[in-house]
């Protein structure tokens, strides 16, 4: 049980960083855009992750419980070691798109004074009363 959440729980943060790279990277097609899809995309990765987190809890309670061996640590070991690199992967992966969008340049110069468009009311301006 406890190998099996793990592995369940793995699989879920692959799946996570899999859409994080695809939904942030800068050439995305543009269907992938709106949040709704988004979204949509994350529910089954929540469910898996949650499958996962419950066969751990009930794995972890027949460990304590006497039912399981000692060896069954090693599945949940070896997975938190595998998702670590991943992590440290997609974050790495993350920081080189923030550096491409921000050396790309924005076209909207934060420093600028905005320009107030208003228009005049129709009729005799004030100055020529």
């Amino acid at each position: 049980m406890l190998a099996m959440g793990s592995l369940l729980v793995g699989v879920g943060i692959l799946l996570a960083g899999l859409l994080t790279l695809f939904f942030r990277h800068p050439r995305a097609p543009r269907w992938s855009k709106p949040e709704m899809v988004a979204m949509l995309a994350v529910v089954p990765v929540t469910g898996v992750l949650g499958f996962g987190f419950g066969y751990i809890l009930v794995g972890v309670h027949r460990l304590l419980n006497g039912a399981g061996e000692l060896y069954e640590l090693a599945a949940p070991v070896g997975v938190a070691l595998g998702v670590a690199g991943w992590v440290f992967h997609v974050r790495s992966r993350l920081q080189a798109y923030s550096a491409t969008g921000a050396a790309a340049g924005s076209s909207v110069d934060p420093a600028a004074t905005p320009k107030l468009m208003v228009e005049e009311p129709p009729g005799p301006t004030p100055e020529a009363a």
